[in-house]
Parts: structure tokens; sequence; C-alpha cells
């Protein structure tokens, strides 16, 4: 009898290209935390639970800290949602794109890019129009020491530090480290403008100068970029992006002061190189920070990918990958749901639109459904090699006695070619207060040459695994 544990934080497959591809887990995340001889467990995405309704697809959100206000464009509506769900149509935005909201506001006005426009809202006074003629056609904005900041793809410039609706036609510049379209806009840590391209980084501080008040910091440029407007978020004292250099095919970057690092995977690249930079033009990137660990959403036009930024610096890059997805089925199941979340500090929830209708949730830890629908989550093994042996018996080791109803079954199959998975065998995964149900399931069979396992499952109670241990011979 030989006792083998095997990890269920990745799993292994064929790819049609010949060649070895990961399994990457769904609506699952990893932990790291030393239990049971395992390094770590997974345990469900959360749910969604319904917290308001919109009037249409969701297209960006801000927390205003100074408004203490949650703002939203929803459809072609401006919205301001109260701590308790209540919804207020502030006005009309046109356009169905996404739009720049979260940290575009300043001490008197909450700003928006919309369809080529700049929208301004004030609580006392309403939503208005700039309609100064030199406002162009702008694609990103920050706001920065009294300045709100544009960007229209080829110049930057500003607004009157007097006059926040007044474009002078003499505050123009362009970023000049490389000459390449300016994408997008962002603010650091230490206060500079960063002009993202789509292969250079560079960074602009305010000194006072006549006309266009910013200057460039040369020492400072990298030679990264963005494949998109909205392929960037700040997160964790610096930025994340999907793009990359000139030389290089896209891919995912950690981005810091002076330096960046590569955080996709070669899984993750594949699934990127799907797409062309056309494809990925209305992709989006955001950042969440809950429980002490970072998640990193990647919303790609049929995947959303979740990169666990905390679990990355415990176990490495290659744990740290997942799909989020919603439905119940893999061949229906469609990309994640809930876009543009922010975090709510009147009542402590992360909040989120939806990609497909109306719905605006919050994340819920207690659930793993959204908006009370199922949805399946899977988990896969490596590729183990048996070699004519029999595998006795699997157990996984799980936390019992919690689920909320009697539905937490789990699906097993075998695959004997990194490909196609065999029939399910249907173990329950515990009820309510069976604190010591154990996951076992017998006499799984002769292996003539390898073998991986498929875990899936959709209920409504919540799912935690960490080890699985098998018993061969």
């Amino acid at each position: 009898m030989t006792i083998t544990p095997v990890t269920l934080v990745k799993g292994d497959a064929h790819g049609s290209e010949t060649d070895y591809r990961d399994n990457l887990p769904v609506n699952m995340y990893a932990i790291g935390r030393k239990v049971m001889g395992a390094d770590g467990y997974l345990i469900n995405y959360p749910g969604i639970e319904s917290f308001a309704t919109g009037l249409g697809i969701d297209r960006g959100a801000s927390y205003n800290e100074k408004d203490e206000a949650h703002y939203r464009v929803s459809g072609t509506r401006l919205l301001s949602i109260s701590s308790t769900g209540v919804v207020t149509n502030l006005g009309a935005i046109p356009g169905t794109s996404q739009c720049r909201l979260i940290d575009f506001y300043s001490f008197n006005t909450q700003g928006i890019i919309a369809d080529g426009k700049m929208f301004l809202y004030k609580s006392v006074g309403g939503l208005a129009e700039v309609i100064d003629a030199d406002l162009g056609s702008p694609i990103d904005g920050v706001w920065v020491d009294q300045y709100y900041f544009l960007t229209d793809g080829d110049y930057i410039y500003h607004t009157d530090i007097d006059d926040e609706t007044s474009i002078d036609p003499l505050k123009f510049a362009t970023a000049e480290f490389m000459p390449d379209p300016s994408l997008g806009l962002a603010k650091s840590s230490d206060n500079k403008v960063m002009v993202f391209g789509r292969y250079s980084l560079e960074y602009f501080v305010n000194d006072a100068s006549d006309n266009f008040a910013f200057v460039r910091v040369p020492t400072r440029a990298q030679k990264i970029g963005i494949v998109a407007t909205h392929a960037k978020c700040e997160g964790g004292g610096g930025f994340f992006i999907t793009g990359g250099r000139r030389e290089e095919a896209v891919g995912i970057h950690a981005i810091s002061i002076g330096s960046s690092s590569k955080i996709s995977t070669r899984e993750v690249d594949k699934v990127l190189s799907q797409y062309t930079e056309s494809d990925l033009s209305d992709m989006r990137m955001e950042y969440r920070m809950a429980d002490d660990i970072a998640f990193v959403l990647v919303h790609l036009p049929n995947e959303t990918l979740c990169f666990n930024d905390t679990i990355a610096k415990i176990s490495g890059l290659t744990s740290a990958w997942s799909i989020l997805s919603t439905g119940v089925s893999t061949a229906t199941a469609t990309t994640y749901r809930a876009i543009n979340g922010i975090f709510d500090a009147r009542n402590s929830k992360w909040i989120y639109g939806d990609k497909t209708n109306t719905n605006i949730g919050s994340l819920n830890n207690s659930i793993s459904t959204q908006y009370s629908e199922l949805v399946e989550w899977l988990l896969f093994t490596p590729l183990l090699l048996l070699d004519g042996q029999s595998i006795n018996q699997i157990e996984l080791a799980t936390i019992p006695g919690f689920a909320t109803a009697n539905d937490a079954t789990v699906a097993v199959s075998l695959t004997h070619d990194g490909i196609t998975f065999g029939r399910e065998w249907w173990e329950a995964y515990g009820a309510p207060l069976a604190y010591g149900k154990k996951f076992i399931i017998r006499r799984l069979g002769y292996v003539a040459d390898i073998v991986g396992f498929k875990f899936r499952g959709a209920s409504t109670s919540r799912m935690a695994f960490a080890l699985m241990v098998m018993d061969h011979d």
C-alpha cells in the first residue's frame, strides 16, 4: 500500500498543440495556511447577493470619499446608491462602453469620462457636461493638484486650476519617451501622473510651469505599456497592467516605481494569446483586498482571470491563478458577471455592477451562489503516473458540518489521457452539523498508465478542500 498526497491547486492537461497545459481551478481560490499536512487549502470564491437594481449594464463606479457617496454609471444614467441600496437617478451619460469614475474626482466635483465626453457632477448643482471647444475627445483622466489631467490618446492636457470646466489650448503636451499612443492615465503613490502608452510608461510632476503645468520625470520612464485604456488597476502600493514591451506578446505585469515584473504564467499567456489587441480594447482590470487576501480580476471577452497576489508571494505564481465564471455547466458557463467593484465605507461591503443586466450586488463570503443562482466550481489534480497500479481509495480533507443545505455534493471523475474524463462518482460533501463527515471514495480501479482527477460541484453551500490523499498499490 502506498499513500500519496496530491495537490488540488493546479491540474495538468494535454493541449491540442501537443503540449502540456494547466487546468486552472474555477470559482475557487487558494489560502496559504498549513492544515492537515497541506500548505494551504482551496475555497469557493464569494457569492453575490442582490443589493440594488440599476438602470442598465454597468459601466463604471466610484466611492467618493469627499461626498461619502457611491456613484455608478448604469446604462445611460449616473446613479447615486445609498448605503441601504436606494437608487437615485442623477442624469444622463451617453454611450455603452466603460466609463472613467474611480479616483476621478476633486474637492468640488465627481468627474466622469464617457463616450469621448467629460461630465462633472456636484451634489449641489447636479450633472453638467464640459463643453469647452478645446476638450476634444478624452478617453481617460486623473485628478491631481487641483487639475483634471486628461488624455485623448494623442495629447495630454489639463483643466485650468481655477475652473474645472475650462481647457486652455496652450495647456497641451505629449508623452515623448516613445512614439506610441497615450492610452491611459493614473496617479502614483507619490503624486505623479503616470501616462501609459502602448509600449511606454512616463511620469509627469507638477512644477507650476506656464501653460502646461507639468514636466516629465525622464529618469522614471519605463519601456512597458498597456494594451487598452482600462487594462490597469491600482493595488498593493503599485499597479497591475495587461500589456507589455514592444518585443513581447501580451502579458500581465506588476508595476512599481522604476521596475516591473511579469505575473502571468505560461497558461495565462496562452489564454491571452487567443485574442487580438483589438479584441482586448474593452478589457478591464480591478483590485480587491479582503480578509488579508489581495485579488486582481482581469476581465477578458470570454474569461475572467483571478490572480491571488497574496498566495503568489507565499507559493509562487503557478498557485495564484484561477478562473471566475457564472453558470452551472462547463459547456454553458459564461464569464464572471460582476464588474466595477467598489468598497462602500458606509456599510463595509464590496458592491459590484453586472455585465449583462441591471443587477447591483454585494459580495457575501457565506454563500457561493450568484443572485440565488447556482455556480459551478472545478478543481483538478496533476497527472499521476501509476503504471499498472490500482487506486484503493482517495480522501479529501474538508471542513464538514457547515453546509447550509443537503445539496452539498461533489462529482469525481478520472482522466487517463489528460483530455477526456470518464463517468462521475457522486459523494456527499457534508450536511448541516455533520462535523465528523469524511470525504472518501473507494475502489476507483486499475490504472494502466496515467491518471488525473476532476472534482466539480454546484450547491448553495460553500465548500473548502485541502489536500487529497490517494491510497494505491
